[in-house]
Formats: structure tokens, C-alpha cells, sequence
């Protein structure tokens, strides 16, 4: 299923794709649950861009660069149409970029 994102905030769950439509910046939280295997996919649309959040224990994955484990820890566009698509490869903590478009920051 694919969830037009028009306000600033959003969940996110498992198998869905997301398309980041706003001025500002919309921050999405990864979701706390997640199986092997499991996928995210995040489409820029909107000038504010889209910063994914984490929760406790969790980390992002992208080539050589990991995020800093837990809510401090995050993956976000630099330009407007950014996108990425994330899977999990370790239930409920660790998500790698299996695809990215434009340049993503790690934190």
C-alpha cells in the first residue's frame, strides 16, 4: 500500500511505501515491531524532505555507515527527491538501504 504523508509527522509500517509530501520536514518513526525481511520504501515529494526517526535499540544500515543506535540515530534526505528503501535484517532493531536515490544523511 502506498500513504500520501501531507502533514509533518507519520508511524511508519512494515510493507508500506511512503511518499514525504509536505513543506517541512516530516519526520518518520521507524515502527517498533518488524520481521526479517520486511520493507519500508520512502519517496521524496515534498521541498521540506524526510528525516527517518529510530526508537530504542534500533539502527539503520547504509554501505559503510550506520546509524548511531537508538532514538539519537537517524537517515535523512538532502535533496527534495531523495528516496529509500529500507529492509529489516534482524527482527525489530537493525534495517538496511537496499536502494537509495540522491545523497541520504547518517546520524
Amino acid at each position: 500500500s502506498t500513504v500520501d504523508v501531507t502533514g509533518t509527522t507519520q508511524a511508519l509500517a512494515v510493507n508500506t511505501r511512503y511518499i514525504a509530501d509536505n513543506a517541512g520536514l516530516v519526520t518518520m518513526t521507524l515502527p517498533s515491531t518488524a520481521a526479517l525481511c520486511d520493507e519500508i520504501d520512502i519517496i521524496g515529494k515534498g521541498a521540506g524532505g524526510w528525516l527517518i526517526a529510530q526508537n530504542a535499540g534500533q539502527t539503520v544500515h547504509f554501505g559503510a555507515l550506520d546509524t548511531t543506535t537508538g532514538a539519537g540515530g537517524s537517515l535523512a534526505a538532502i535533496l527534495r527527491y531523495d528516496c529509500v528503501e529500507i529492509t529489516c535484517i534482524t527482527a525489530n532493531t537493525d534495517f538496511i538501504v537496499t536502494s537509495a536515490l540522491g545523497n541520504l544523511t547518517v546520524v
